[in-house]
């Protein structure tokens, strides 16, 4: 059975699959594939950091236009209606 990484593996390079889980060669530069999993992954954290950074600030935004606009209603309701 084929995988959806094993695809990714073919569809970026064919021969390097065929290498790889034809002929079972292991690639020379695991040092730098390791490496860029590493890396791979903490830039993952960081893009999950910044989405949830950007919801906080929608939902804060959004908060703080309900409150402007409640204390309106309070103002204009203490005036009298007349704001």
């Amino acid at each position: 059975m084929t995988g959806a990484s094993e695809l990714g593996e073919f569809a970026y390079c064919r021969r390097g699959w065929w290498l790889s889980r034809v002929k079972g060669l292991q690639s020379a530069n695991l040092a730098a594939m390791a490496q860029g999993r590493l890396e791979h992954d903490a830039h993952g954290r960081r893009a999950r950091r910044a989405y949830r950074m950007e919801r906080w600030a929608l939902l804060t935004f959004v908060a703080a236009l309900a409150a402007m606009a409640a204390g309106l209603c309070l103002l204009s309701a203490a005036l009298g209606g007349r704001v």
